[in-house]
């Protein structure tokens, strides 16, 4: 008898585990769409690529 509870407890746990990381992923989309994180990284990759590109015009002009 002990051996069946322990069993689906331990069951039980792995459940709620795998639901509970579940739950959360599919939330954090969510979030991430709602508050547009998503595109505010988007946004600040851009960003740096300019500014990367605009510190490569200026070293040259400061070479010349």
């Amino acid at each position: 008898m002990e051996l069946l509870e322990l069993l689906t407890s331990k069951i039980f746990l792995a459940l709620t585990l795998l639901f509970s990381i579940g739950l959360f992923l599919a939330l954090r989309e969510v979030f991430c769409w709602y508050y547009k994180i998503n595109k505010i990284v988007d946004i600040l990759e851009k960003n740096q690529k300019i500014q990367e590109q605009t510190n490569v015009l200026l070293q040259e002009l400061n070479n010349k």
